[in-house]
Formats: C-alpha cells, structure tokens, sequence
C-alpha cells in the first residue's frame, strides 16, 4: 500500500517541479525579449558589450567609460591573477603597477 503512496507523492513532485520549470522558462523568454541595450549614465546613448575573457562589461563608445556590475571586478581580478592566464593585456599591467 505504501508503494502506491509514494508514487502518488511522487508524481505530484514531479508535475510540482515541471510546472516550476516551465512558469521560469516563461519568465526568462520574456525577460529576453524585453531585453535592451544598456544607456550610458555620461551620454544617454547605447553602449557596446565588450568581452574580456568571460566576463562581459558595458562600455561607452563616446566617452570611453566602462560599467561593471556586481562581482564583475573580482572576476576580472581572479582572472588576471590566473597562473594559467599570463597574456599581457591591459589588465596585468594594471594589476602589475597597483601591486608594486
């Protein structure tokens, strides 16, 4: 008798959780959609992404001001630092100056 309570309790969890995923999958291909370019703060005009390893910052074309969100600075940081990653780029000449 319990084997048909579990599957029962089961089941619920599974359509529990499929409807879970699918109401997210929802928010997110709205959330896209509605997705727009990011405004400079200095100019009011859209600003480029620009990749530097696996982040991804805002940068204006105009005044040359790049945006950063929350953690994207110690991932720049993190992957400077990286023993793995030696290239010489903007980044580890700046590191290199500030730790000196």
């Amino acid at each position: 008798m319990s084997n048909a309570w579990d599957d029962m309790r089961r089941a619920k969890e599974e359509s529990h959780f499929d409807r879970k995923n699918r109401e997210l999958l929802e928010r997110l291909a709205a959330r896209k959609a509605e997705d727009k370019p990011r405004l400079s703060p200095v100019t009011g005009k859209p600003m480029e992404q620009v990749h530097f390893g696996e982040v991804i910052v805002d940068r204006c074309n105009d005044s040359g001001g790049i945006w950063l969100d929350a953690g994207e600075l110690e991932l720049l940081i993190n992957q400077a630092a990286d023993k793995t990653n030696q290239e010489t780029g903007w980044l580890n000449k700046f590191l290199g100056a500030v730790k000196k």
